[in-house]
């Protein structure tokens, strides 16, 4: 084992060791940084696409926030292959940990420590001290004390990191907890200029680095041009600005409103004049997803996505994460049977018939749920077409597939009011 202390930037910079690693062909390497920006990404990503390009298993644990972090650059870490988990940083709450490490089976492995952010000041620039430990894991002593080194470090680390994928990086840029992407700009966007930093946004955001929250006089803006009436105050505009927006979007809801109002009658009129005979008991309604009743629904709609041919989960039916976290209790009659029976109905299928699959596999994972049926897979729902899934008791589901080409699917398309988030695709609840 060998241990050098060596100083960025006289003796050397932090990035051109990583960069120069990841191109060593290394069987596995950890990437630990609490405090991550965009930047420092950028610097490693050449080096990043050889080293995954060469069966490097990369794994990042970064600490992201709105202000350093962007969907952009952490959908590119995914794109190249590396293994993504996160921690949402705080003030009051956040990790500080900077580790390195770089595995060979048989051959030199080697663990970094840092005081420097992974950014290009903390990777190029900074003023600090970097610990090199150089292990030679052909010695079995150094073997064991890398192998302990890493499980120690590892086991420290994961209980704050929680592993995300695309479809989780969106869902975060859309709640604001990171920026769809970084940019730097030279004149502040007129929110800033008046103030307002951004608290309480929803929806994917650009942060710009160069935007200032400091008080800016209006003898500063002479070369700015601002369309605003002198005679009346900033805050004015800007609160004069806020209920326009609050007016055009209670339209919005009320227009919605009443096309669902349509809809329905519309959809009424169709039963009435097609299914009298039907055994309807009970006319079901509509709801908007933040009124949707999760615990006591009946019957999910929802449209069909592209359905995987390879990997662990090839040939299954996926229900993103983004719903399915709300159907724990509609669902709960698949999990906690294992003899389970889904009869199935193709609604373009000449005798339309419930045929039954009685080796259904239901998986439910933090990527979604996954529905595996023979049956359902050799029926072949295409993208657009919708799943109606109803649960006649605990523990008997039926499954409709609604193709488009067929008039029922006008029935059935009246209810997909909501959209997934992340996703174009749409269900409804009854």
């Amino acid at each position: 084992m060998e241990i050098k202390f060596l100083t960025q930037p006289k003796e050397v910079k932090l990035g051109e060791l990583l960069q120069k690693r990841l191109q060593e062909g290394f069987h596995e390497v950890h990437f630990i940084a609490g405090m991550v920006k965009d930047s420092g990404i950028e610097e490693l990503l050449d080096a990043l696409k050889i080293a995954c390009e060469h069966g490097t298993l990369v794994n990042f644990y970064l600490g992201i926030d709105r202000k350093n972090t962007s969907k952009d650059m952490l959908s590119k870490l995914l794109s190249l292959g590396a293994k993504l988990n996160i921690h949402i940083n705080s003030d009051d709450n956040k990790v500080e940990t900077r580790i390195y490490l770089f595995e060979k089976k048989n051959g030199d492995s080697y663990l970094y420590l840092t005081g420097g952010k992974l950014s290009t000041s903390g990777l190029l620039e900074s003023i600090v001290t970097i610990t090199e430990i150089k292990y030679n894991c052909t010695d079995s002593a150094d073997k064991t004390a890398f192998s302990s080194a890493k499980s120690s470090i590892l086991n420290g680390t994961l209980p704050h990191f929680q592993s995300a994928d695309l479809e989780e990086i969106i869902l975060l840029a859309e709640k604001g907890e990171i920026s769809a992407r970084i940019t730097e700009r030279k004149i502040p966007n007129i929110a800033e200029m008046y103030g307002m930093t951004g608290t309480g946004m929803i929806g994917e955001q650009v942060y710009d680095e160069s935007a200032s929250t400091s008080t800016i006089k209006l003898d500063e803006l002479a070369d700015i041009d601002i369309d605003f009436d002198p005679g009346i105050s900033v805050r004015k505009n800007v609160q004069l600005e806020a209920e326009k927006e609050a007016k055009r979007e209670q339209k919005e809801k009320e227009d919605m409103l009443k096309n669902l109002k349509k809809s329905a009658t519309d959809l009424d009129k169709f039963f009435d004049d097609k299914f009298k005979d039907a055994e309807i008991s009970k006319k079901p309604t509509i709801h908007l997803t933040d009124a949707i009743d999760y615990e006591n629904m009946t019957t999910l709609m929802i449209e069909t996505g592209k359905i995987a041919e390879k990997g662990p989960d090839a040939n299954a039916f996926k229900i993103p994460k983004a719903l399915a976290d709300n159907l724990n209790t509609f669902f709960d009659g698949m999990v906690k049977t294992s003899d389970l029976t889904l009869k199935i109905m193709d609604n373009a299928s000449d005798s339309a018939q419930l045929l039954e699959d009685q080796e259904v596999e239901f998986h439910h994972s933090d990527k979604g749920i996954f529905i595996k049926s023979h049956v359902l897979n050799e029926l072949k729902p295409l993208e657009g077409d919708i799943l109606r899934i109803i649960k006649e008791d605990e523990y008997q589901f039926r499954c409709e597939i609604i193709r488009q080409n067929t008039a029922e699917y006008e029935i059935w398309n009246c209810y997909c009011t909501n959209v997934l988030k992340g996703s174009k695709r749409r269900f409804g609840v009854i």
